[in-house]
């Protein structure tokens, strides 16, 4: 991952001393569902090469722009981190009430329970055979028996209701304490990322005020490609509650397999030459329409992923079994250990799952 990591940061360099315009998609054929007029995703480029471009600026430029790169991750890092703490803390609030709501059916339950303990002592022993014995008739006998029967019944229902309510009151503890785990980890690398933070920008500061005029511009050009950057991300989002329609694609080293797609994605692909499993979980529910690290509003219809270190926009074909999907990154994450890939709720579904599962991935570029 590494490796990826210093590709797209040679990407970012390369753009910004070729002034290169980020590629755009192909144009979407009409369609007969709700589609927005025009969708231009930012596709990564990852053919630039860091030690070219860094070999023509003297060292202090050179440390100023990877300084400037450096602080952009982290802060997209940050974003992304604060907006599933932002989803972990409703998440936790939440669970707390269905916590309290299991808690007060398991003490209704042991309440009643307990009242049919005092009920069967204050009668004294209870002889069921005795009591069928000494019937006067048999019309007496059967009535008996099924009055027994229902008292057997009903005491077996209290039994019953009551372990029930203590296993689900059992069950929303462990939710309730995983989702804190989140929490816990999540607020850990927060933390980590604003202690980097500052410490690049403390280092930027004091470089900042050596460099040489032509430097600064460099700096500030790069800032202004990363706020047009965001502002292209942002612009590529699709509202949410529009339908998205699916469509086919192939990729050149799977001929004959085909890949599904939003309708607005390209239609043909050709392989970066990079493969590897990847671990990969999904997201949706209490994120859909929030910002995502990249500056587009996350829409978990669309065919999307989060990667703590794949350039945004990078393309991704993914295969499952039988079952093959086409992504790009646009936002940062996940943030459990062993985890490579978070899918949206859309991609999660055409891939065939549910929680979590490995899947096949293959890195590839838009045919323009």
């Amino acid at each position: 991952m590494r490796e990826i990591r210093l590709i797209g940061c040679a990407a970012a360099f390369a753009l910004l001393a070729f002034a290169a315009t980020p590629a755009h998609a192909q144009s979407t054929t009409t369609t007969p569902t709700p589609m927005p007029d025009s969708v231009t995703i930012p596709f990564a480029r990852l053919a630039a090469d860091l030690s070219g471009v860094t070999g023509e600026l003297d060292a202090a430029t050179a440390r100023a722009l990877e300084l400037e790169a450096e602080i952009t991750s982290l802060d997209e890092d940050t974003r992304a981190l604060e907006a599933r703490l932002a989803v972990t803390t409703q998440r936790l609030l939440e669970q707390q009430a269905s916590v309290d709501a299991a808690e007060a059916t398991l003490s209704e339950a042991e309440e009643r329970f307990r009242g049919r303990l005092v009920t069967v002592y204050k009668r004294g022993s209870l002889d069921p055979l005795s009591i069928l014995l000494t019937s006067d008739t048999l019309t007496e006998l059967f009535s008996r028996a099924a009055i027994l029967t229902r008292i057997a019944e009903g005491d077996s229902r209290m039994v019953s209701d009551l372990n029930l309510a203590a296993a689900n009151a059992r069950y929303q503890q462990t939710v309730l304490a995983d989702i804190q785990a989140q929490d816990r980890t999540l607020k850990a690398a927060q933390q980590q990322r604003i202690t980097s933070l500052s410490a690049l920008l403390s280092e930027q500061e004091a470089l900042v005020a050596r460099l040489t005029v032509e430097a600064r511009d460099a700096l500030l050009q790069a800032r202004q490609l990363t706020a047009s950057t965001r502002q292209q991300w942002r612009g590529a989002s699709i509202p949410i509650g529009t339908v998205i329609p699916r469509a086919t694609a192939s990729v050149d080293s799977r001929p004959g397999l085909a890949y599904i797609i939003s309708a607005y994605m390209p239609r043909s692909y050709v392989s970066a030459g990079r493969t590897f499993s990847a671990v990969c979980s999904w997201y949706g529910p209490g994120f859909n329409g929030r910002g995502t690290a990249s500056g587009q509003i996350f829409n978990e219809d669309d065919l999307t992923c989060a990667s703590r270190t794949l350039p945004f926009g990078t393309v991704l074909a993914l295969t499952r079994g039988n079952r093959r999907v086409i992504v790009y990154v646009n936002d940062r994450g996940p943030y459990i250990d062993g985890r490579d890939l978070d899918l949206s709720k859309a991609a999660a579904q055409e891939l065939g799952f549910s929680g979590v599962a490995t899947v096949d991935v293959e890195i590839v570029l838009p045919v323009q």
